[in-house]
């Protein structure tokens, strides 16, 4: 691979609580052309990986490409997480996402010399690149039926930013102050959050969608050169938006139709079946609205920790799916609707 720029591989060593250290790997791709500072950051849990893969390649591309200022990326924010395979440190098998003890790195910063392992590690990187960064891009994973989604404070310089980015949904609400887009926004920098559709796993598909926002997002910023990649129209913020909760008209097995998430579903659009596991009954579930999937699928709460949040089995009034509506329609509906018409068939 010829590159116009050389790509540094660096390593942060970090002391831990028990007198090991731990190693975080980085790259650094500056041009020597005085510009804006991205910082990249995935894996801040162990089981949200898809954005290492989608650092990896936008480092490759632009290694290549005319570049004004400086990349630094860190693909596994968390190693040790990582190689446990769990969300944070130490966990158990089932052990609920929020019952992180203390170790949800994104929750620590901007770290302390002192703290527990994960708030060492987070110490680490923003002692690193905390201060020299002017954007960050932060990179995690939701739940699989949970569409993609960027997150963003409620301010005029981020909603401008998120329509050039060009991604279907859009989340508003506060950064905080002990998350990394929340730490650099309250010193000034610009901190943007995205989540993956899916976790433990690398989905071609999502790679290449956050790879778009990525380099839109460095081409809005000066850092690449060149026009914008084309985005989803409408781009949909949440709080210019209403939703409506499909809810399981009955009990039993939902078998969904194959919608995809972010796409497009009309009034009546087939989202699915639900088989009773009572009388055998075939129940259609269809959308009561037009508007865009932002959830699909059997889902509850500890889907990212256990396959059981993941089983299709569903009770009545189990959500199936969200869909967003544009104001534009003319719809308000803050509420759940029962999106079953009572078709029965031979099962």
């Amino acid at each position: 691979m010829h590159l116009h720029h050389p790509l540094k591989t660096r390593y942060l060593s970090v002391a831990l609580c028990t007198g090991d250290a731990v190693r975080v790997p980085v790259w650094i791709l500056d041009s020597g052309v005085p510009g804006p500072a991205l910082l990249l950051v995935a894996a801040q849990h162990g089981n949200e990986v898809q954005g290492s893969e989608v650092i990896r390649r936008f480092i490759e591309k632009a290694a290549k490409r005319s570049l004004r200022g400086k990349i630094l990326a860190v693909p596994f924010a968390n190693p040790t997480a990582l190689r446990q395979r769990r969300p944070h440190l130490n966990m158990g098998p089932e052990q609920p996402y929020a019952d992180d003890r203390g170790h949800n790195m994104n929750l620590t910063w901007p770290g302390n010399p002192k703290g527990n392992d994960t708030a060492r590690v987070t110490y680490a990187i923003d002692q690193a690149f905390g201060e020299e960064a002017t954007h960050v891009f932060d990179l995690h994973c939701w739940s699989v039926q949970m569409a993609p989604m960027v997150l963003i404070d409620d301010e005029p310089e981020y909603r401008d930013l998120a329509r050039k980015l060009g991604h279907r949904f859009v989340h508003v609400r506060s950064l905080g102050t002990v998350t990394l887009a929340g730490v650099l926004h309250h010193r000034g920098k610009i901190g943007i959050t995205y989540e993956h559709a899916g976790q433990y796993e690398v989905n071609e598909l999502e790679v290449l969608r956050c790879l778009r926002l990525v380099t839109n997002y460095a081409k809005a910023i000066g850092l690449l050169r060149g026009r914008l990649e084309p985005g989803d129209e409408p781009v949909l913020f949440s709080d210019e938006t209403d939703a409506v909760t499909v809810k399981s008209p009955t009990s039993g097995l939902f078998v969904p139709a194959g919608c995809r998430l972010c796409d497009a579903v009309m009034k009546g659009y087939r989202l699915g079946h639900v088989l009773s596991d009572v009388n055998l009954r075939t129940t259609e579930v269809a959308s009561p609205v037009r508007g865009y999937l932002r959830q699909y699928g059997a889902f509850r709460n500890n889907a990212d920790v256990a396959l059981t949040g993941r089983h299709p089995y569903v009770e009545k009034g189990d959500p199936l799916a969200i869909i967003v509506c544009p104001e534009s329609d003319g719809f308000s509906a803050r509420r759940g609707c029962k999106g079953g018409k009572s078709q029965t068939r031979p099962a």
